[in-house]
């Protein structure tokens, strides 16, 4: 397997290190902690278990 310079680890590191320092100038007034923790925040799932009960009940209720 050749190695190629995007796959490289320290080609993602500068690409990384880069966008922390623009988000962090543009959206957290220079503040690193604060990028850092934004930019690498997974998604919350969400449960959808209760609208699905209302739509379901709301449903129930309108067709006798």
């Amino acid at each position: 397997v050749e190695v190629s310079a995007l796959a490289s680890g320290e080609t993602i590191g500068k690409l990384l290190k880069e966008t922390e320092d623009l988000y962090a100038a543009q959206f957290e007034r220079g503040d690193m902690k604060k990028a850092r923790v934004r930019l690498r925040m997974t998604a919350k799932d969400k449960s959808h278990h209760f609208s699905t009960f209302r739509s379901g009940l709301y449903l129930g209720l309108a067709l006798p």
